[in-house]
């Protein structure tokens, strides 16, 4: 296992590496030594700096193993061969044996030697005492790799101590380079999420990154379309040479810790307190020194494997019987607290009840619906339905049959869900119902709602499904009590879920209406239907505001989801990505690109199972995020494997909009990928999605086909779709479509654009008006200081747009010098402006192209040469040379000598300008 892709790159550990490398050649010191866990890189790292001084120090590689341990110098023998019995007997004849050895090697490479000691926790303490003689000596250099915790170096430790030897310990990949490492295992683009679940699945072990890759390919978890990669579950490893190597850990542990380990893997997180007393305090100790328990910070110190993998593994490997008697001995240790769980503990609240089922034990009826309700509002469908299947008791099977519904519709299983839902509610119609409660009776309504959504329902039919629930409800009552009436929560979802058809049809007039009567109760929910039905509310009411351009008020709504979710107690972990959507548009619609990047980063960070089921929602906004900013090959590279997660599981109905900025991207920088055919795909999509959105993702599409137009701006469809958005109110969307007008050269929309954005909120409005105000008025200045405006804001292709603007305005009134001079700007500013240029530039930057004898003439210049030198050289006379100086002068957009530099080192004469960076 190495850490390089096929071109040996390294990756995430370019900072370790030039560490070891500058080590090495320190003076003062005699070397290095390489720490970490098995599979973390240390010999790959190792590999690559002895590649790296080859020129300098002549590495020999020696490696311990098992075997080597037990003999005495084993794992030196190769450098012992001329010794004889009795000089192997004096540790001072064995050290001169050596020293001779490198000694002669020395002589004959002319370069000193490296001695790299790999698997150093295997060596014996004799050759751990030579290497020790050797290292003081300093005749030769050491990089000793080894696990963190080898007993047998620790006289290598003092020295490290002693300042002799630096100690360099290697952590786990971080998540960009697993992102990076897998992209190059793959050879193709991967969905941001599934790398992030493969490094906290892996703990960023590379080792375990690359089996985790092969077991997910294996079982088709881990598909390819259309060149791209995405997960589709979460990768059994189970079956993998990881068992083994898990084997081979608890082979080496004492019985006590290996007890500590089952315990803790089987509960998943347990309190300190309670697995020193099933088990061992020592034990616990030990293994958190070793770094394979963690103790955690907070009420009970609990304790967890820091791997995740081991858990999943040493579960898979203990048998039933001694499962079971495991769990035995903590429940006679420990009981958990009753009550609200904190979203932190869900996971193992879940876990145990887990554990319990997996030991055999019949649980109650109550505990396995609460913990079914629990799994399915954590966003836990395959846990949610195994519980509501155990339920067996007739007063619970309805509500149990109602979480099977819900976990089944979470999982995409849309049919079985809707005609499961369908046949319970008939049974109440014809008496036979029985069972019901509220939070079922309401459960049942809401996830009635999600599928006719997801089923591309017409609007028209979720007033329908509304009612049906509330005549239900109606039923129930009655029967349970003469007179009795709907519950007040069942009837105040079912008036969300009519306003939520005025959204799905795009009457955002009645809606925000309706909707602001909804939100306002101020007081904390009193129970989790309210807390659900609040949370819809607010986020329907945000991403209402978001399209009709009030950001601000958008972004207040979208918090209040957030903060039901988050107080929830994990109950309604599954409404993540609907909270999660609203929270992206109004932050990316107001330009808030910094705190879409922080929120981004939450989700990846939150609960792993999301990053299956919402991996293709949170690609979409990374990409959006991207080139909205102008980076549109970066924008790019993430929507082609979110395009494709999208297809196969989409719960926000996102994929339109996706396929058409997608195929806007690859036409304008001409990629090449399939993803140029994307926008094609929008009018066909099976679904439209949102309304704002669907408007979008034509406007996308058509502006990939003016894009490609070689007959000048075709942008009429642009127009009408910015129209159709103005009428409907829909002003962040007019934003966007009129944004795409200017950019394939439409600048008659200017003038609509600067109006619409004047008293719009956010720093991408603010860029955006400033910018179409200068194109308006047709003022290179104003254009320029607008670009200054769009690169705050990091508005990056407007900047680049708004300064081509002035520099074709100055080409068209023959100012040849300043156009030069705003075209090296450009050139100069490629880093700050994210390396982003546009193609209509290319015409005026192929003017600033020097000649050969240019070229020639500038060197001379720089290295101090005068007119008078530069004639000389080339047999010319002072004139010619002058003419040619002024020449390159106008070129550069310079007037003196001092500024030839830095204009010249601007230049890049082999750079393609008609391409986005």
């Amino acid at each position: 296992m190495t850490l390089w892709g096929h071109d040996r790159q390294l990756f995430g550990r370019e900072r370790e590496l030039a560490e070891v490398t500058s080590r090495l050649l320190d003076p003062g010191l005699r070397g290095v030594l390489i720490l970490g866990a098995e599979g973390i890189g240390k010999s790959s790292l190792a590999e690559q700096a002895a590649d790296r001084l080859a020129s300098i120090m002549a590495p020999y590689y020696v490696c311990g193993s098992p075997v080597l341990s037990t003999m005495q110098y084993g794992i030196l023998s190769t450098y012992l061969g001329s010794a004889t019995a009795a000089e192997m007997e004096s540790p001072l004849s064995v050290l001169r044996t050596v020293r001779a050895h490198f000694q002669r090697l020395t002589e004959t490479s002319g370069m000193q030697s490296l001695l790299v000691v790999d698997n150093a926790q295997y060596i014996d303490e004799a050759s751990a005492h030579l290497l020790t003689q050797l290292a003081m000596s300093g005749e030769l250099r050491l990089m000793v790799i080894s696990r963190a915790r080898a007993p047998r170096i620790h006289e290598l430790l003092s020295l490290a101590r002693d300042g002799l030897l630096a100690r360099i310990d290697l952590g786990p990949l971080s998540r960009q380079a697993v992102h990076e490492f897998c992209v190059s295992v793959l050879g193709g683009p991967l969905l941001q999420a599934s790398s992030t679940l493969l490094s906290r699945m892996s703990g960023g072990n590379p080792l375990y990154v690359k089996e985790l890759l092969g077991r997910a390919q294996r079982q088709r978890r881990l598909v390819e379309a259309n060149g791209a990669w995405f997960l589709t579950q979460e990768p059994d490893c189970v079956d993998t040479s990881l068992v083994d190597l898990v084997k081979g850990m608890l082979a080496a542990r004492t019985p006590a810790e290996r007890n500590v380990l089952e315990t803790v893997a089987l509960a998943g997180r347990l309190p300190r307190a309670v697995v020193s007393a099933v088990a061992d305090d020592e034990a616990v100790r030990s293994l958190v020194i070793d770094g394979l328990l963690e103790i955690l910070p907070d009420r009970d110190e609990s304790a967890h494997l820091v791997q995740p993998l081991h858990a999943e593994i040493i579960r898979s490997l203990v048998p039933v019987a001694r499962s079971a008697e495991i769990r035995a001995r903590v429940l006679a240790r420990y009981t958990p607290v009753s009550g609200p769980e904190p979203d932190h503990e869900t996971g193992a609240v879940l876990r145990r009840t887990e554990w319990a089922l997996d030991c055999g034990e019949r649980l109650g009826a109550e505990e396995l619906l609460s913990a079914a309700r629990m799994a399915n509002g954590a966003g836990d469908p395959v846990r949610g339905q195994r519980f509501a299947a155990a339920v067996h008791a007739l007063p619970f099977r309805t509500a149990a049959e109602v979480e099977r519904a819900v976990a089944c519709a979470q999982q995409g299983s849309y049919s079985w869900a809707r005609a499961r839902l369908e046949d319970l509610a008939e049974g109440i119609r014809e008496g036979s119902g029985t069972g019901w409660d509220q939070d079922s009776l309401h459960r049942a309504s809401f996830t009635g709602a999600l599928l006719l959504r997801q089923t591309s329902g017409r609007s028209t039919e979720l007033p329908l499904v509304a009612d049906r629930w509330l005549a239900a409800a109606a039923e129930v009552a009655s029967r349970q009590s003469a007179g009795g009436s709907v519950p007040a929560q069942v009837r105040a979802a079912t008036e969300v879920l009519r306003v939520a058809a005025l959204v799905m049809e795009g009457d955002f007039s009645r809606a925000r209406t309706q909707l602001a009567e909804l939100v306002k109760e101020e007081s904390p929910a009193r129970s989790h239907a309210d807390g659900e039905r609040l949370l819809v509310a607010h986020g329907l009411y945000a991403e209402v505001l978001a399209a009709c351009g009030e950001v601000g008020a958008a972004l207040k709504h979208a918090l209040s989801a957030a903060n039901l979710l988050n107080s929830a107690d994990g109950k309604l972990q599954s409404y993540s990505g609907f909270v999660f959507v609203r929270q992206a548009q109004s932050l990316l619609h107001s330009g808030r690109y910094a705190q879409l990047d922080q929120l981004l980063a939450r989700m990846h960070a939150g609960p792993q199972h999301l990053l299956i089921s919402l991996g293709g929602t949170l690609g979409v906004f990374e990409a959006a995020l991207e080139i909205h900013r102008g980076r549109l090959h970066e924008g790019l590279r993430r929507l082609r494997p979110a395009v494709e997660a999208l297809r196969d599981r989409d719960p926000e109905l996102l994929l339109p909009y996706a396929l058409g900025l997608a195929g806007y991207a690859s036409t304008v920088v001409a990629d090449g990928t399939p993803a140029a055919g994307f926008a094609a795909q929008v009018e066909g999509s099976r679904y439209r999605g949102p309304v704002h959105l669907w408007l979008t993702a034509q406007a996308y599409a058509a502006a990939a086909e003016a894009s490609q137009s070689t007959e000048g701006p075709t942008s009429g469809h642009l127009a009408v779709l910015a129209a159709q958005a103005r009428e409907a109110g829909l002003r962040s969307t007019e934003k966007d479509i009129l944004e795409l007008c200017l950019a394939v050269g439409d600048l008659a929309q200017a003038g609509r654009l600067a109006e619409l954005t004047a008293d719009f909120e956010g720093g991408e409005a603010e860029a955006l008006h400033a910018y179409a105000v200068a194109v308006a008025s047709g003022n290179p200045d104003r254009m320029v200081a607008a670009a200054e405006d769009a690169i705050r804001a990091q508005k990056y292709l407007v900047a680049v747009e708004s300064i081509g603007h002035a520099i074709r305005f100055y080409g068209n009134h023959g100012n040849l010098r300043r156009q030069r001079a705003l075209i090296q700007q450009l050139r100069r500013r490629r880093e700050e402006l994210a390396g982003v240029t546009v193609s209509y530039l290319s015409p005026s930057l192929h003017l600033v192209r020097l000649t050969r004898r240019e070229h020639e003439i500038v060197e001379l210049l720089l290295s101090g040469a005068t007119s008078k030198d530069i004639a000389a050289h080339f047999t010319l006379s002072q004139r010619t040379v002058e003419g040619h100086v002024y020449r390159i002068y106008v070129k550069l957009g310079i007037s003196r000598r001092a500024d030839l530099e830095s204009a010249y080192r601007a230049l890049e004469p082999g750079h393609r300008s008609s391409s986005l960076l």
